[in-house]
């Protein structure tokens, strides 16, 4: 990049030399993207040495800052397009907050989904007279609301996050807040010290490999380690509701520090990113799933009648009220009807079996122990399913991912199509001769040298064959899957093991 002001190169948006090297201020100007030497290439960035130690000096300086973090993380390097790099002052505000950072430059908290129609004050840690400021007037009955232990429906895009993400939230706000003071020279947005100050501060909700967030409002907390949403919300983020794993963000995070200019520009550089934000929520635009959700409020005589003969639920159907037969109206998002009551929100376990248990061999443990208890559940069938969409899939990918992986310098961390003739790393850094990273080679030049290993090992290969095995030996599958593993497991070992080498011992002459 050529600066606008100075003429000189610089890698940042603002140019970073300094005019007079002995005073510890930068040109500032704007730079544009220079012509690149290389020709038609994928990246437009070069390799170059910058003075950092210099930069973040002059950075500490303009924020105002008695002293730089004790140690601030950045990638490892920059992977778009343009090969922009992102302003070093929101880094350094970052490293003083403690907040993490995602690789589109956003700050997130995963929770695990889980739908909620309805909820009372109480239960969530918020007062009525705060709820009703935002829009809770009255409860279901039509009630005014006036007490903690009415009922109320959630409003669609309302969101109940998880308590333990206070700390995250509470810290990326506090770091936006900094961010405008400091680096935009604007007023704090969210001035806010305890949870409650978050109450009805606007948030996203981002569900992964999508590129489209929804917007939702905070309204209060739940011990568990999830997220309470409406189903629709859910749905919105192409999610089918119940036990997926999603984030939220801060909309200002978002609004200020998303961009697609560093976002990875390889295959899949723009899923997990908020490239499209739908600000309201229209049930004709969700998955159809979604729209099997039960508004009724009661159940007619026929409705239980039906039951004892078990229908299918489609037959049954036209007996309840659903969202699909309120298409159009205003009632596809409100009116939802409540029957029963099933305890507080957080009267369930406050956290997921499958966040607890560690191993892939625990976790499918439980699983199929649960389903041996209950008489719906056919365990074999499970066994199978899960085998067959999980285990077979992702062992025939590794098995793949094996056989076409690249090498990496543990060094340098480069990257090979094939092994290097001289067996270690042969990258070249320009300019740098000798040093605690490169080494000079014969022709004078600096290269890495360090060793050169797999990305993908054996181990990651035949990870799942073991505990297959196991659960078809313990639980039954059908003979289908049977050969499926044998097929898959002779083809692990036939890329392992030399079958024209034969490991035989002394008891083999006897």
């Amino acid at each position: 990049r050529i600066c606008s002001k100075c003429g000189s190169e610089s890698p940042h948006i603002r140019c970073h030399v300094r005019p007079d090297p002995n005073v510890a201020k930068e040109c500032g100007g704007r730079t544009e993207v220079r012509k690149s030497r290389g020709g038609k290439r994928r990246r437009r960035g070069e390799f170059t040495t910058v003075p950092v130690s210099s930069i973040l000096e002059v950075k500490r300086r303009a924020l105002g800052l008695d002293k730089l973090p004790s140690k601030i993380k950045a990638v490892k390097g920059l992977v778009s397009i343009g090969q922009s790099p992102e302003p070093l002052e929101k880094g350094i505000l970052r490293a003083k907050h403690g907040v993490s950072v995602f690789r589109d430059g956003t700050s997130r908290y995963d929770m695990s989904d889980v739908p909620v129609t309805h909820f009372k004050p109480i239960e969530i840690g918020t007062s009525w007279e705060a709820l009703a400021e935002l829009g809770y007037t009255h409860d279901i009955r039509g009630s005014i609301l006036k007490s903690d232990s009415q009922m109320l429906e959630l409003l669609p895009q309302d969101f109940i996050p998880s308590i333990r993400s206070k700390d995250h939230l509470l810290a990326t706000c506090n770091f936006v807040d900094e961010l405008l003071v400091r680096f935009y020279q604007m007023e704090p947005f969210y001035n806010a010290k305890s949870e409650k100050d978050l109450v009805g501060r606007l948030a996203i909700g981002l569900a992964p490999h999508t590129s489209g967030g929804v917007l939702c409002r905070l309204i209060g907390w739940t011990s568990s380690s999830a997220g309470y949403a409406h189903p629709l919300f859910h749905a919105a983020k192409r999610r089918n509701c119940d036990g997926d794993e999603d984030s939220i963000m801060m909309l200002m995070d978002g609004l200020l520090n998303f961009s697609k200019e560093i976002l990875p520009a390889g295959r899949g550089g723009r899923m997990d990113a908020p490239l499209v934000l739908t600000t309201r929520l229209n049930p004709m635009e969700i998955d159809k799933e979604a729209l099997n959700v039960d508004c009724s409020w009661s159940y007619s005589r026929d409705f239980y009648e039906a039951t004892l003969s078990q229908p299918h639920p489609n037959e049954a159907s036209d007996l309840v009220d659903l969202v699909s037969d309120r298409l159009g109206s205003i009632g596809d998002l409100r009116g939802y009807g409540w029957t029963h009551d099933s305890g507080d929100l957080d009267s369930g376990p406050v956290n997921s079996a499958y966040k607890t248990l560690v191993s892939m061999t625990d976790k499918m443990g439980e699983q199929l122990a649960l389903g041996s208890r209950l008489r719906s559940v056919s365990v074999d069938r499970v066994a199978s399913q899960v085998i067959e969409s999980h285990f077979l899939p992702d062992m025939r990918g590794n098995m793949m991912a094996f056989t076409r992986q690249k090498v990496r310098c543990v060094k340098c961390g480069h990257s090979y199509r094939r092994m290097p003739l001289a067996g270690k790393c042969v990258q070249r850094a320009s300019g740098i001769s000798g040093g605690p990273r490169f080494s000079s080679s014969d022709d004078g030049i600096a290269t890495c040298g360090g060793n050169v290993v797999l990305t993908v090992s054996e181990g990651a290969v035949r990870k799942y064959i073991q505990v297959t095995k196991e659960v078809m030996e313990s639980y039954g599958v059908d003979d289908y899957t049977k050969q499926r593993v044998g097929w898959m497991s002779d083809s692990v070992d036939s890329l392992f093991n030399n079958d024209r080498v034969k490991v035989m011992t002394l008891e083999d002459f006897l």
